[in-house]
Protein backbone atom coordinates (compact mmCIF):
# COMPACT_ATOMS: atom_id res chain seq x y z
CA UNK A 1 0.00 0.00 0.00
CA UNK A 2 1.24 3.44 -0.85
CA UNK A 3 1.10 4.82 2.61
CA UNK A 4 3.06 2.23 3.91
CA UNK A 5 5.56 3.30 0.94
CA UNK A 6 5.70 6.66 1.98
CA UNK A 7 6.67 5.87 5.69
CA UNK A 8 9.21 3.40 4.18
CA UNK A 9 11.18 6.29 2.06
CA UNK A 10 11.21 8.39 5.30
CA UNK A 11 13.04 5.43 6.68
CA UNK A 12 15.32 5.16 4.37
CA UNK A 13 17.16 8.54 5.12
CA UNK A 14 16.99 7.02 8.78
CA UNK A 15 15.93 10.14 10.65
CA UNK A 16 12.41 10.37 10.24
CA UNK A 17 11.07 12.79 12.31
CA UNK A 18 8.85 11.41 14.97
CA UNK A 19 5.98 13.88 14.46
CA UNK A 20 5.97 13.91 10.52
CA UNK A 21 6.14 9.79 10.89
CA UNK A 22 2.96 10.09 12.79
CA UNK A 23 1.29 12.67 10.86
CA UNK A 24 1.27 10.36 7.99
CA UNK A 25 -0.18 6.83 10.24
CA UNK A 26 -2.82 9.18 11.76
CA UNK A 27 -3.35 12.29 10.34
CA UNK A 28 -3.60 15.13 12.39
CA UNK A 29 -7.15 14.78 13.26
CA UNK A 30 -6.15 11.60 14.96
CA UNK A 31 -3.07 12.53 16.69
CA UNK A 32 -4.94 15.60 18.42
CA UNK A 33 -7.94 13.57 19.92
CA UNK A 34 -8.21 10.03 21.53
CA UNK A 35 -10.72 8.66 19.28
CA UNK A 36 -13.73 5.69 19.47
CA UNK A 37 -13.65 4.60 15.92
CA UNK A 38 -16.56 7.04 15.24
CA UNK A 39 -15.87 10.64 15.19
CA UNK A 40 -15.43 12.35 12.04
CA UNK A 41 -11.73 12.59 10.38
CA UNK A 42 -11.84 16.07 8.18
CA UNK A 43 -8.46 15.04 6.66
CA UNK A 44 -6.87 13.38 3.79
CA UNK A 45 -4.41 11.47 5.97
CA UNK A 46 -5.06 7.96 3.68
CA UNK A 47 -5.07 9.50 0.12
CA UNK A 48 -2.69 8.04 -0.46
CA UNK A 49 -4.05 5.15 -0.49
CA UNK A 50 -6.21 5.62 -3.46
CA UNK A 51 -3.54 2.81 -6.11
CA UNK A 52 -2.68 0.79 -3.40
CA UNK A 53 -1.15 -2.67 -3.92
CA UNK A 54 -4.10 -4.73 -2.65
CA UNK A 55 -3.21 -8.84 -1.67
CA UNK A 56 -5.40 -10.68 0.13
CA UNK A 57 -3.46 -12.72 3.35
CA UNK A 58 -1.41 -9.83 3.29
CA UNK A 59 -1.61 -6.41 5.36
CA UNK A 60 0.86 -3.83 6.52
CA UNK A 61 1.49 -2.44 10.06
CA UNK A 62 3.38 1.00 10.76
CA UNK A 63 4.65 1.36 14.24
CA UNK A 64 5.84 4.47 15.73
CA UNK A 65 7.59 4.93 19.91
CA UNK A 66 7.70 8.88 20.74
CA UNK A 67 8.20 9.22 24.32
CA UNK A 68 5.59 7.09 26.71
CA UNK A 69 3.42 7.06 23.41
CA UNK A 70 2.96 4.17 21.32
CA UNK A 71 0.99 4.97 17.90
CA UNK A 72 0.20 1.32 15.47
CA UNK A 73 -1.22 1.55 12.00
CA UNK A 74 -2.64 -1.84 10.50
CA UNK A 75 -3.15 -1.59 6.75
CA UNK A 76 -5.10 -4.75 5.08
CA UNK A 77 -7.49 -5.78 2.66
CA UNK A 78 -11.24 -6.43 3.65
CA UNK A 79 -11.31 -10.12 2.81
CA UNK A 80 -8.81 -10.73 4.89
CA UNK A 81 -11.26 -10.06 7.96
CA UNK A 82 -14.54 -10.08 6.78
CA UNK A 83 -14.43 -12.76 4.04
CA UNK A 84 -15.84 -10.40 1.43
CA UNK A 85 -15.27 -6.86 0.41
CA UNK A 86 -18.73 -5.34 -0.17
CA UNK A 87 -21.61 -3.95 1.78
CA UNK A 88 -23.18 -6.84 3.88
CA UNK A 89 -26.34 -8.13 2.57
CA UNK A 90 -27.75 -11.22 4.91
CA UNK A 91 -28.57 -11.74 7.98
CA UNK A 92 -25.41 -13.40 8.67
CA UNK A 93 -22.95 -11.07 7.15
CA UNK A 94 -24.53 -8.02 8.99
CA UNK A 95 -23.82 -10.32 12.05
CA UNK A 96 -19.99 -10.93 11.16
CA UNK A 97 -19.38 -7.41 10.06
CA UNK A 98 -20.44 -6.45 13.54
CA UNK A 99 -18.23 -8.70 14.84
CA UNK A 100 -15.07 -7.89 12.79
CA UNK A 101 -15.64 -4.56 14.03
CA UNK A 102 -15.92 -5.30 17.82
CA UNK A 103 -12.75 -7.70 17.60
CA UNK A 104 -10.77 -4.81 15.21
CA UNK A 105 -12.07 -2.03 18.49
CA UNK A 106 -10.98 -4.62 21.26
CA UNK A 107 -7.49 -4.53 23.19
CA UNK A 108 -6.41 -8.36 21.89
CA UNK A 109 -5.00 -7.69 18.57
CA UNK A 110 -1.62 -6.52 20.38
CA UNK A 111 0.51 -7.25 23.48
CA UNK A 112 3.62 -6.13 25.00
CA UNK A 113 6.26 -6.57 27.19
CA UNK A 114 4.64 -6.01 30.66
CA UNK A 115 7.07 -4.71 32.10
CA UNK A 116 6.33 -1.34 29.84
CA UNK A 117 3.33 -1.47 31.14
CA UNK A 118 1.34 -0.19 27.65
CA UNK A 119 -2.42 1.04 28.43
CA UNK A 120 -4.15 1.62 24.78
CA UNK A 121 -5.59 5.21 24.96
CA UNK A 122 -7.39 5.43 21.30
CA UNK A 123 -8.57 3.85 18.57
CA UNK A 124 -9.75 4.85 14.61
CA UNK A 125 -11.51 2.77 12.51
CA UNK A 126 -11.60 3.81 8.64
CA UNK A 127 -13.54 1.31 6.19
CA UNK A 128 -17.03 2.92 4.84
CA UNK A 129 -17.72 -0.65 4.85
CA UNK A 130 -17.12 -1.76 8.17
CA UNK A 131 -17.28 2.14 9.59
CA UNK A 132 -18.65 4.45 7.32
CA UNK A 133 -19.30 7.33 10.37
CA UNK A 134 -15.49 7.58 9.85
CA UNK A 135 -15.49 9.83 7.32
CA UNK A 136 -16.23 13.58 7.11
CA UNK A 137 -17.31 15.85 4.69
CA UNK A 138 -14.26 16.81 3.11
CA UNK A 139 -12.95 12.99 3.43
CA UNK A 140 -12.01 11.69 0.16
CA UNK A 141 -13.64 8.17 1.28
CA UNK A 142 -10.79 6.47 -0.29
CA UNK A 143 -11.82 3.01 1.17
CA UNK A 144 -15.25 2.86 -0.96
CA UNK A 145 -15.78 -0.49 -3.07
CA UNK A 146 -13.81 -0.51 -6.53
CA UNK A 147 -14.92 -1.18 -9.92
CA UNK A 148 -13.05 -4.20 -9.24
CA UNK A 149 -15.01 -5.40 -6.49
CA UNK A 150 -12.13 -4.25 -3.71
CA UNK A 151 -12.27 -2.52 -0.89
CA UNK A 152 -9.63 -1.61 2.15
CA UNK A 153 -9.55 -0.65 5.82
CA UNK A 154 -7.30 1.12 8.16
CA UNK A 155 -7.25 0.30 12.19
CA UNK A 156 -5.04 3.28 14.44
CA UNK A 157 -4.37 2.26 17.54
CA UNK A 158 -2.79 4.64 20.27
CA UNK A 159 -1.11 3.14 23.73
CA UNK A 160 0.74 4.73 26.47
CA UNK A 161 3.77 2.88 28.28
CA UNK A 162 4.25 4.12 31.65
CA UNK A 163 7.73 2.33 31.33
CA UNK A 164 8.77 2.59 27.44
CA UNK A 165 12.06 1.99 28.16
CA UNK A 166 11.21 -1.47 28.57
CA UNK A 167 9.52 -2.31 25.85
CA UNK A 168 11.38 -5.21 24.12
CA UNK A 169 8.82 -6.87 22.05
CA UNK A 170 5.26 -6.08 20.73
CA UNK A 171 3.01 -9.96 19.61
CA UNK A 172 0.89 -8.99 16.90
CA UNK A 173 -2.16 -11.18 17.65
CA UNK A 174 -4.23 -10.62 14.51
CA UNK A 175 -3.38 -13.63 13.22
CA UNK A 176 -5.55 -15.22 16.12
CA UNK A 177 -8.52 -13.15 15.16
CA UNK A 178 -8.62 -13.26 12.00
CA UNK A 179 -6.97 -16.30 10.28
CA UNK A 180 -7.34 -14.67 7.12
CA UNK A 181 -3.76 -13.07 7.23
CA UNK A 182 -1.14 -14.88 6.09
CA UNK A 183 1.61 -12.49 6.66
CA UNK A 184 1.77 -8.82 8.03
CA UNK A 185 4.85 -6.57 6.59
CA UNK A 186 5.90 -4.04 9.34
CA UNK A 187 7.43 -1.25 9.39
CA UNK A 188 8.16 0.57 12.71
CA UNK A 189 10.62 3.69 14.19
CA UNK A 190 11.31 3.03 17.48
CA UNK A 191 13.79 5.84 19.63
CA UNK A 192 16.72 3.21 18.87
CA UNK A 193 16.24 2.89 15.14
CA UNK A 194 14.04 1.57 12.94
CA UNK A 195 12.65 -2.13 12.28
CA UNK A 196 11.27 -4.28 9.22
CA UNK A 197 9.91 -7.82 9.60
CA UNK A 198 7.79 -9.83 7.96
CA UNK A 199 5.42 -11.28 10.19
CA UNK A 200 3.18 -14.74 9.86
CA UNK A 201 1.22 -16.66 12.54
CA UNK A 202 3.90 -19.01 13.14
CA UNK A 203 6.24 -15.67 13.88
CA UNK A 204 3.88 -12.92 14.84
CA UNK A 205 6.41 -11.61 18.00
CA UNK A 206 8.17 -8.25 16.75
CA UNK A 207 11.54 -7.74 18.31
CA UNK A 208 12.10 -4.03 19.87
CA UNK A 209 15.92 -2.60 19.29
Amino acid sequence: MTQFVVLSEWFKFGAAPVAVAMAILFGNAAMAHGNNGHSHDHGKSGSRHSDAAHVHGQGELEIVQDGNGLFISLYSPLENVLGFEREPKTDAEKVKARRVVSLLKANGLFAFSPEAQCKRTGYKLYSDILNPHAHGPNSDHQHHESEGGHADFRASYEFECEQPAKLKVIDVRVFRQFPGFEKIEVQALFPNGQVGASLTPKQSTLVVQ
